[in-house]
């Protein structure tokens, strides 16, 4: 296995120092901050509103069940003493429809989000690697990276986010 790994070694160098091109070739990268350029442009910030538009009046139900679902707890705690069990009975059995219609709304309304958000932000995801790769391709750059993830050091040139925010206004 050494032998194998010398052997693979040597015939590496060889190429690499007969083919001057490949070893000196140069490279242009660039680097895309996606958190600034999510943060930054219009059809990101649409769709969020978008978004909660569709859902404030789901939530604002909910918020509703839920004061709902306090006071009668409240009045059930205060008044326990003095109730028949009867009204206990029938206190309880409400509380516990709300809460259930509470926790089913709920349940629906996270599933809902999460769906449309996928969905929106998907299709802005599309456009926006569509529009790297066409910048990228225009400008001849050899490969584009996410800033957040692997970069720990690039000159401020090699950062093109600005000029892909400007083309997604």
């Amino acid at each position: 296995m050494q032998n194998f790994n010398k052997i693979f070694l040597s015939l590496t160098l060889i190429i690499l120092t007969s083919y001057p091109q490949i070893s000196y070739s140069e490279v242009k990268m660039g680097i895309v901050n996606l958190s600034r350029l999510l943060n930054e442009v219009p059809m990101y910030k649409d769709a969020r509103e978008k978004i909660q538009k569709k859902f404030d009046p789901r939530a604002r139900n909910l918020k509703t069940l839920e004061n709902e679902w306090n006071s009668l707890n409240d009045k059930y705690l205060k008044n326990e003493s003095v109730m028949s069990e009867k009204e206990k009975k029938n206190l309880v059995t409400k509380i516990q429809g709300i809460e259930e219609k509470f926790r089913s709304g709920q349940e629906k309304l996270q599933i809902d989000l999460e769906k449309t958000q996928r969905e929106e932000y998907s299709k802005i995801e599309k456009i926006v690697n569509e529009t790297i790769t066409e910048y990228a391709e225009k400008n001849n750059f050899d490969i584009i990276l996410r800033a957040e993830s692997t970069t720990l050091y690039a000159k401020k040139y090699i950062n093109i986010t600005q000029e892909i925010i400007s083309k997604l206004q």
